[in-house]
């Protein structure tokens, strides 16, 4: 199986942040602006859940959310997950089946951290779920700026380099809807 079938078999589109998702899950209860964590504009499904794939040379560019996030790794090769702190310090997980060598099948990217992913060297696609609660919404999302990140965490410019390259035309659009201004 490569990632054309995968995408294709799931109904997968591309995502703003790069790769390809579908939503699979939306929980029925709502949480209302009143029942949320400050921050939130609008009300909320209690959880969400995506299918989430990157292929080989491709990148989920930092990002942001306000909710914690629940990554899942399901099949495909190792996927490089890069976290930076509140703080600003950098932090790099590999999510994949060797948990023997230090791969985790499970990771939770604290609400509030920048993170992206890029699959491992070697391996030509990922497929990971992601879980957020409360549910997320595009709103909710801020794609990462280079200067903008740099400036802030110097402590990461590696990471920033990497995981955050300019923005195309589709991600500069995401950022107009939302409002975004890092």
């Amino acid at each position: 199986m490569n990632a054309q079938e995968i995408i294709s078999h799931f109904g997968m589109r591309p995502h703003p942040e790069g790769g390809f998702f579908r939503r699979t899950y939306e929980a029925p209860q709502i949480l209302s602006v009143d029942e949320m964590p400050c921050g939130f504009m609008g009300p909320r499904p209690v959880s969400t859940a995506i299918l989430f794939l990157l292929e080989q040379g491709h990148y989920s560019r930092l990002h942001r959310i306000r909710q914690d996030e629940l990554w899942h790794f399901y099949m495909g090769g190792p996927l490089r997950l890069a976290c930076i702190d509140t703080h600003g310090y950098p932090r790099e997980v590999m999510l994949g089946q060797d948990i023997l060598a230090g791969q985790h099948v499970q990771f939770t990217v604290p609400g509030g951290c920048w993170f992206g992913a890029t699959p491992a060297p070697g391996t030509q696609f990922t497929l990971v779920g992601c879980t957020v609660s409360p549910g997320f919404d595009m709103e909710d999302l801020r794609l990462g700026q280079p200067e903008e990140l740099t400036l802030r965490y110097p402590m990461a410019k590696d990471c920033i380099r990497e995981f955050c390259p300019p923005l195309n035309d589709a991600q500069r659009e995401a950022c107009r809807r939302c409002g975004d201004d890092e």
